[in-house]
């Protein structure tokens, strides 16, 4: 069995660069605490929001700045443990999602509250994409949809496919709203009753016609960019109360920008962001193990994570069709070149760390 003296005590990572370039580097691996876990990568999950914005502006504003690890969704294999370290085992399974201790790196020390065992059956690639799944969970509990409701997500890259099936999990209706029609057909696989695509339809009238003439229980927006037209035609879509006021949630998950005018033009809707995964996310003393008490925050990150990796293992929450590239770790700049270039259609992107 690997003893911590075995441990390398360098890395090789995903670095990005001041002007927006991507490059493979090497560091020296973080000290390992008493509770933290040393694990091998096997893939990692790259975000095509969070990571490739940032480089884009990055490519559109270059600048002067020291190289840094990216990413934050990693599954692999523990291969030492901390002292204190009671709840893993070396050769476990595991996924881990921190932009603190898990970038995409052949090697990472990860903190205990944030990584979770993967269960018999359900394979690294599709364990990673639950990483970032787990931020759609995070919006559709903050969305409350109920059983029956109309519910439209809006963006259908991974966070809004995977918001199309959690809400239908959770009994709610889903339409698929986007502009491209492959992945409105990749939504309408996986659940979506409807899709709507806005730039070839009226949303506001396709959405309120779908959900019987009367409107929208809710909806989430999915994506990055302008939104002040699209939260518009949302509020335009929702249920009107007898007294004209809209009802119902709006929840924004991307990176979104508007200009919005109130209380009118919304009525008494709530809007809400959604940040992250869940409670405990960015918390140091959580991340070390201090738990929340469930009888007062039921869903945490790592809750939001067990229930995800659980899904997928009975087939309930279908991620593995929704892996659409996979590129060796060395050849990490092609593949954020291609996602922020937008050079062929995609949604999830792994790479994946070869021995």
């Amino acid at each position: 069995m690997m003893t911590m003296a075995d441990v390398p005590t360098t890395r090789r990572m995903v670095q990005i660069h001041g002007d927006g370039s991507v490059s493979i580097g090497e560091g020296e691996l973080p000290d390992v605490g008493p509770k933290e876990v040393v694990v091998k990568t096997a893939v990692s999950l790259i975000s095509a929001g969070t990571e490739c914005g940032g480089l884009k502006r990055r490519r559109e504003n270059p600048a002067e700045a020291e190289p840094r690890p990216t990413g934050y969704s990693t599954a692999g294999t523990i291969i030492a443990l901390g002292d204190e370290v009671e709840d893993f085992e070396v050769g476990q399974r595991v996924i881990g999602m921190a932009g603190e201790c898990y970038n995409h790196c052949d090697h990472n020390v990860g903190h205990p509250m944030v990584t979770v065992p993967i269960p018999d059956g359900v394979s690294f690639d599709d364990a990673v994409m639950v990483c970032l799944a787990a931020t759609s969970m995070q919006a559709m509990r903050r969305l409350e949809p109920e059983l029956g409701g109309f519910y439209a997500v809006v963006g259908q890259g991974l966070v809004g496919q995977f918001t199309n099936q959690l809400i239908r999990l959770a009994g709610g209706r889903v339409a698929a709203v986007d502009l491209d029609n492959h992945r409105l057909q990749v939504a309408l696989d996986h659940g979506a009753e409807i899709a709507v695509n806005s730039s070839e339809q009226d949303m506001t009238a396709a959405l309120k016609e779908w959900a019987e003439g009367e409107g929208l229980d809710g909806s989430v927006l999915a994506y990055g960019g302008p939104a002040t037209e699209v939260m518009q035609q949302l509020s335009q879509a929702s249920l009107k109360a007898p007294d004209g006021h809209q009802v119902g949630n709006m929840v924004f998950v991307g990176g979104i920008r508007a200009e919005i005018s109130g209380p009118v033009p919304f009525g008494n809707m709530d809007i809400k962001p959604s940040s992250r995964t869940g409670p405990g996310y960015h918390d140091p003393e959580y991340h070390q193990g201090h738990d929340y008490p469930r009888a007062y925050v039921r869903w945490t990150t790592r809750r939001n994570f067990v229930e995800l990796l659980r899904r997928v293992a009975d087939g309930s929450f279908r991620v593995s069709d929704l892996i659409s590239h996979r590129f060796d770790f060395e050849d990490a700049p092609a593949a954020y070149d291609m996602l922020v270039e937008q050079s062929e259609p995609s949604l999830g992107v792994l790479l994946e760390y070869r021995d």
